[in-house]
């Protein structure tokens, strides 16, 4: 269903841990997502009122604090949200960038 207006690519970067540096280690693929930026106010997750940037809309499951990459800017996402149909599955994600 949200499939055929998922027309953008974006890079979604999830933290796979940390080197002996204490650096994060990240492994990177390439995701279907529909962008929007406009700006909102969302909650982080300690609570905090903070502004997203951007809207982002995928399938792939996406964590807060997880790195996507559009037109070579980087976002972290900051609040995830399941969209989930009338038997309980997720059918996408909205993430707050």
């Amino acid at each position: 269903m949200i499939k055929e207006y998922l027309r953008q690519t974006a890079t979604l970067r999830t933290i796979t841990g940390y080197n002996e540096y204490g650096e994060p280690v990240a492994s990177d693929k390439n995701i279907l997502c529909r962008f929007e930026m406009k700006r909102k106010l969302v909650r982080d997750k300690q609570g905090s009122e903070v502004v997203s940037e951007a809207t982002m809309y995928c399938i792939e499951p996406v964590s807060p604090d997880d790195r996507i990459v559009y037109n070579n800017k980087e976002y972290i996402a900051i609040a995830v949200s399941e969209i989930v149909d009338l038997d309980g599955n997720v059918v996408y994600y909205e993430v707050a960038l």
